[in-house]
């Protein structure tokens, strides 16, 4: 019996389809597949069947749930963990064997690829820390860290899905990697933990790095849209004013 289900999701990048699938199918544990594929207004429907013929997909072609749509999805899977991630992340060969075995060192926990850290004293979407596969260019990450809000892929025990609908999203169309921090911090005592991302053990990476860097800069990235940072920072300031209890209120 399988024990993850990794939910990819599909919009304005179609093209990366098949190196993510391959790089999934590529695991060395494992895991069933799905797709949550939303149809760009004014676009033709994409044959993802040619390029991800074991998938399992639900196709939205007049309704766009944003990047909550996959968080819903995979509260439909019935495996003990549930790998989501972004559409320009390609994990290493051995990445989901690590998310498994961080859980079992540390405890339950999500395991992200990218973490960030936040300072009380500065209540806008302005990280003190970052760390993930962004290290891999400055030495990369040799133990486990906890940090405040976990971003770009997650790796959890299936039920803690569960906790992203404790309350309502301030906006559908961003922040759902906020928003999901926020529940896990203020509902549970479930940590976000980024892994260790060794120089020398490239199979375990949250993501291949050049090539991670390349696909996420271009001009559907999210980041680019004008209003990114202002609905993140309202965020912020939001869940700092409602109970967000940060990493480093304890140092």
């Amino acid at each position: 019996m399988q024990l993850v289900t990794t939910v990819l999701n599909v919009y304005k990048r179609p093209e990366y389809l098949s190196s993510q699938y391959q790089a999934i199918k590529n695991q060395s544990i494992d895991s069933s597949i799905w797709i949550d594929y939303t149809v760009p207004e004014g676009e033709q429907m994409y044959d993802l069947r040619s390029v991800a013929p074991t998938a399992k997909v639900t196709t939205r072609v007049n309704q766009n749930l944003y990047h909550f749509g996959r968080f819903f999805y995979a509260l439909n899977s019935n495996t003990e963990y549930v790998f989501i991630c972004d559409d320009d992340i390609l994990p290493g060969q051995d990445y989901l064997k690590h998310c498994i075995e961080t859980i079992n060192t540390i405890g339950n926990c999500v395991v992200t690829g990218y973490g960030l850290r936040f300072d009380r004293s500065i209540p806008e979407y302005k990280a003190v820390e970052k760390y993930g596969w962004h290290n891999i260019a400055t030495g990369g990450l040799d133990i486990p860290v906890q940090v405040d809000m976990g971003g770009h892929s997650w790796f959890m025990k299936r039920e803690t899905l569960n906790f992203i609908l404790r309350e309502m999203p301030l906006s559908f169309k961003n922040g759902e990697d906020l928003h999901f921090s926020y529940m896990l911090n203020k509902y549970s005592k479930i940590p976000l933990i980024v892994p260790s991302h060794k120089l020398d053990e490239p199979k375990t990476w949250s993501c291949d790095y050049e090539k991670g860097m390349m696909m996420g800069n271009d001009d559907n990235a999210t980041f680019r849209r004008p209003d990114h940072t202002s609905l993140r920072t309202e965020a912020v300031q939001h869940y700092l004013n409602n109970g967000w209890k940060l990493y480093r209120d304890n140092l």
